[in-house]
């Protein structure tokens, strides 16, 4: 676990300097400079099969990652033989009064978190000071903070030591050791956001997906990237065609004839290769709300399941167009099964993990997740389902039984994805899923922007928020194609501005809680 001090925001620079940084580690040449030092401590080293790049047996090495260019990398896969201590050593510094570390870091692959500690190691000798530990590093890019107080006027050598039992790989860049300001210029006015939600609908992502395709891996990135952005509002249903966990009454529903392909909300012009054409559809309003129930353990193979569907509108059903739609997935990881070898040609830094894993990659290391099983209801929906008139404020109960067929070995690990359906144009309305057992933590219309945690505005130098003080939170800030631009995680101290360097333009900026959520769209001068 990250110490208490430590400040952890990802995304865009996080402070402005009030000096030039005493250090900086400058990775720029694709090599790491001279007077680093790295170092396999304990010589556990990875196992060379799970990497087609990153790969070192010195503890780090310099690679590229997405769009960040080059990074310190060190590969952590040691197949379970036991924790890894890889060093990266900075050259010796004074460490002056008000001296700050920062870095960035993620875990490469979302399957493997990572972990680490960083240490002061001084060169007259004495102990290492241990300043900061990572128990489990996220999956997105994430910038830590730290104080220097605990060897302020010492010599040290700043390390990284990656701890990692059960990781792949780790990515650090941006180092430096300097003077570091929370001060924020506010002088421009705020843009105020329209008060209208985007995000309120959750979107339903279809995914042709094969372990036998290339390049189908790079749909699994395209989908986390888009978790990344929305979170659980995401609901991904992954359809295998050709391989052990296929399914082609569902594939061939879908009428494609490719892979990777994916659709969201079943829109036919949202169809294709990737997400691009999914941008025009995110704030599409949707007059339905769906939640289901907890659901029991099942008896034997058959599932009951509850849903509620709700609208904020008078709909006149009479002809059936709307009904209850549903599937059930499973997740599968099998180090032992021999057909879950995934193909993978994805040669480019932004495909993230996939640049690194290997060309057939091992069963032990590839997840299968959300993967469809069942196509009965799917497209048709129930029949009857929904009444013939359905008016606000009103809850319309639906009830069903399905069977989770025995591909998915343990029926109490199903998750029914439920969500309305418009059998006219065969567009889902909305969607709402559930594990077996799991405790349902309400619709996506249930979170309602309030008062107590409310962005304020936005401008070039920061975001100003309103959070009820004690309250811990995440805000985000995504450009208009969808990609996440920064983001920060902290607890509030009641209204404050959140310092980002935000280029002109427009943006979508959510702000989350335990409890609320708000998002506004902002224009940023």
């Amino acid at each position: 676990m990250i110490a208490a001090s430590v400040a952890v925001i990802s995304g865009l620079p996080m402070h402005a300097e009030s000096a030039p940084p005493a250090y900086t580690l400058n990775l720029s040449s694709g090599k790491l400079p001279k007077d680093v030092e790295t170092a396999n401590t304990n010589g556990l080293l990875p196992k060379k099969s799970a990497y087609k790049r990153g790969y070192t047996e010195k503890g780090w090495t310099v690679d590229r990652l997405y769009n960040l260019g080059y990074v310190a990398v060190t590969p952590t896969y040691t197949a379970g033989e036991g924790n890894c201590e890889n060093t990266l050593t900075l050259p010796p510094l004074k460490i002056e009064n008000g001296h700050r570390l920062i870095w960035k870091a993620q875990s490469v692959y979302r399957h493997f978190p990572e972990s680490y500690r960083v240490e002061a190691v001084p060169t007259d000798g004495s102990n290492p000071v241990t300043l900061a530990e990572v128990e489990a590093e996220s999956y997105s890019a994430t910038a830590h903070n730290i104080p220097l107080t605990p060897v302020e006027g010492k010599e040290v050598s700043l390390r990284f030591v990656c701890t990692s039992s059960e990781g792949y790989l780790l990515a650090m860049w941006d180092v430096q050791v300097g003077e570091f300001t929370d001060e924020v210029s506010t002088e421009e006015a705020f843009t105020a956001g329209s008060s209208g939600d985007p995000f309120m609908r959750k979107f339903l992502v279809d995914r042709g997906t094969g372990m036998w395709c290339v390049n189908c891996p790079a749909g699994d990135i395209a989908v986390d990237r888009l978790m990344e952005l929305y979170g659980d509002r995401v609901v991904s249903l992954n359809t295998h065609v050709r391989d052990a966990l296929g399914n082609q009454a569902y594939w061939d529903k879908l009428d494609w004839y490719a892979v990777p392909y994916m659709m969201l909300n079943r829109i036919k012009g949202s169809a294709g290769p990737n997400t691009n054409k999914f941008s025009q559809y995110y704030e599409q309003p949707t007059s339905f709300a769906i939640r289901i129930d907890e659901i029991p353990a099942p008896q034997g193979r058959t599932l009951e399941i509850t849903a509620h569907v709700s609208v904020n509108e008078t709909i006149d059903n009479s002809d059936g167009r709307y009904r209850l739609g549903y599937v059930l997935t499973g997740d599968y990881h099998d180090p032992t099964n021999p057909e879950f070898i995934q193909s993978n040609n994805c040669n480019q830094p932004s495909y993230g993990p996939y640049y690194y894993l290997p060309s057939s990659i091992h069963p032990e290391l590839m997840y299968y997740e959300d993967v469809t099983l069942t196509t009965e209801g799917a497209f048709d929906g129930i029949e009857g389902s929904l009444p013939t008139s359905m008016e606000t404020g009103k809850d319309y109960e639906v009830r069903w039984q399905a069977e989770v067929p025995e591909l998915l070995s343990n029926p109490a690990e199903a998750r029914v994805v439920a969500y309305v359906l418009d059998t006219t144009t065969g567009e889902v309305q909305n969607t709402d899923a559930l594990r077996v057992g799991e405790h349902p933590t309400g619709g996506v219309s249930d979170i309602r922007q309030d008062e107590t945690s409310c962005i304020l505005g936005a401008t070039r130098e920061g975001v100003r928020v309103r959070i009820a003080a004690g309250k811990e939170y995440r805000l985000d800030i995504y450009d208009v194609a969808g990609s996440l631009i920064g983001s920060h995680r902290g607890i509030s101290h009641g209204q404050e501005v959140l310092p980002y360097q935000i280029p002109p333009g427009i943006y979508f900026i959510t702000l989350s809680t335990a409890q609320t959520h708000a998002s506004v769209k902002a224009a940023v001068r």
